[in-house]
């Protein structure tokens, strides 16, 4: 017992045993910061922790009587080494680990240097009271005056870094959302110590000061949920029933990539202007930032929906139209867009049968569609009853294969044609038809050739006839038919036809 007391007692012990500790604790904090990514970033912090627990060991262990002065100095230095690792072990675990990976926002680093700033500055006023007994009243007051002399000179800096304290504690943004902020909008990219930092859609950096941030009103369209609600004024004309309109608009919106038709569109009547009825549209999207591009489609494709549904974009009132306009002239408009798509019914080969006078009711009948390029007025698999003339533009012809891939067949352009199968038998549409530049089309639909028929049933057997003509030469080219095999396919083919198409209008045989 004399000898371990002695051992104990012995600065040699005390030093011997500190220093195994520190070496033992240094090599397995260098192992399981090689082993785990989460205690790299804190393998020094962990060795500052060690330090301070080797310190009081030694201290322990007898160096703390053999040497009271020396101790209690390395007591108050090893203190200040705990709370300053300490603390930065605790801003490590909320700021990086809870803050930044799993909130997904940011922590500055100055923010962590300003707290461990102020904390070792207290600490260390208290363990200079505690551990050196010094009196630090005077120390404190010189403190105080200079902290509001430096408050004072920096008063504005202050504000924006408190403020942006307030930021970071309270999330009402973080980086990656979208605001309007100081009149700017724009996508938040870092929140620092003195200013947000954002991007706007003109790809403009934009530095908005914290407290110019914390004082005034912030929108940001990324809370409560990526989705944001935008709004649309459209007006048209007084004739037009307002279902008309909500059922154009909801169809127009359902074609436009990034519009969240599962949030239910609204158009709302607003209003009744001085030459307008005015609609409000309500539409949800989730990327805010495609939000002027969304709108502007909508715009787009409204205009060319309402071009061919007949519905009237009015001019406002005070718009003086000099042109004079009378039941002549606008007789001769419409003969000149009647000869137009005569011209084009010419040159259609299965259209050939009827007479000039036919045509000519049926062109009375029919009307002209606008497109716009990208709309897809036929789709695959879709039932069709209406056969389309190119009267101008272009489109592609798009067969979707098994495993749901369109690929472009064929380019249509002026004077072709597409779904006359599904205008005289009513047969699903075999392609998809998407519109490559701007077009104008004539639609032929079944109530308007249906009249065509009644008056002559003996034009279907012409188009039957046709129509088997075309399809069973496509049938030879692949199959390589001989000419008895091609003329007999041509019967058969043609007499189903017919049959379809009789069945298809309701004509009796």
């Amino acid at each position: 017992m004399e000898l371990l007391k002695v051992l104990t007692g012995s600065l040699f012990w005390a030093t011997t045993v500190s220093i195994a500790l520190f070496v033992a604790g240094s090599i397995a904090t260098n192992y399981l910061a090689k082993k785990s990514t989460l205690l790299k970033p804190i393998a020094s912090g962990l060795k500052l922790v060690l330090l301070f627990v080797v310190i009081q060991v030694f201290l322990h262990l007898g160096a703390a009587e053999a040497y009271p002065r020396i101790s209690r100095q390395l007591s108050f230095l090893s203190w200040i080494v705990a709370v300053f690792s300490l603390l930065r072990l605790v801003l490590y675990m909320y700021g990086d680990l809870f803050v930044v990976r799993w909130k997904k926002g940011s922590f500055p680093a100055a923010f962590k240097n300003i707290i461990t700033a102020v904390v070792t500055v207290v600490a260390i006023l208290i363990l200079l009271k505690e551990i050196m007994d010094i009196n630090v009243t005077s120390l404190i007051a010189t403190t105080t005056v200079l902290t509001a002399t430096i408050g004072l000179a920096f008063q504005s800096t202050l504000a924006n870094m408190l403020a942006g304290l307030t930021i970071h504690l309270e999330k009402p943004l973080k980086q990656g959302d979208w605001i309007a902020a100081g009149g700017y909008e724009g996508h938040v990219l870092d929140i620092t110590l003195r200013a947000t930092r954002i991007i706007t859609l003109e790809n403009n950096e934009v530095f908005i000061p914290n407290s110019k941030v914390l004082s005034e009103s912030v929108v940001n369209y990324s809370l409560p949920d990526p989705i944001s609600i935008q709004k649309l004024s459209v007006g048209v004309g007084y004739d037009i029933p307002p279902n008309t309109v909500r059922k154009a608009v909801l169809d127009v919106l359902a074609t436009v990539p990034g519009v969240d038709m599962s949030s239910h569109p609204a158009v709302r009547l607003t209003g009744y202007g001085d030459f307008a009825v005015n609609y409000e549209v309500r539409y949800a999207i989730h990327e805010y930032h495609r939000h002027a591009d969304i709108a502007a489609e909508i715009m787009n494709l409204l205009w060319y929906r309402f071009k061919r549904d007949g519905i009237e974009i009015p001019y406002p009132v005070r718009t003086v139209h000099l042109r004079e306009v009378t039941a002549e002239s606008l007789r001769a408009e419409r003969e000149r867009e009647v000869a137009e798509v005569l011209a084009l019914m010419e040159k259609v080969d299965i259209l050939a049968p009827l007479s000039v006078p036919e045509r000519r009711r049926l062109v009375e009948a029919v009307g002209v569609k606008t497109y716009a390029a990208g709309e897809c007025p036929v789709r695959q698999g879709e039932a069709g009853d209406s056969f389309y003339i190119i009267k101008k533009g272009s489109v592609d012809v798009i067969v979707e294969k098994a495993g749901g891939e369109g690929v472009v067949v064929a380019t249509l352009a002026t004077g072709n044609l597409f779904g006359e199968m599904s205008l005289l038998t009513g047969a699903a549409r075999t392609a998809t038809i998407r519109v490559k530049e701007d077009a104008e089309f004539v639609v032929i639909d079944r109530e308007s050739f249906r009249d065509t028929l009644v008056h002559n049933p003996s034009i279907a057997e012409s188009l039957s006839r046709i129509l088997a003509e075309r399809q069973a030469e496509l049938a030879a080219q692949r199959e390589k038919l001989d000419a008895i095999t091609l003329e007999r396919r041509k019967r058969d083919e043609s007499g189903k036809l017919l049959h379809n198409i009789r069945e298809f209008f309701g004509l009796h045989n």
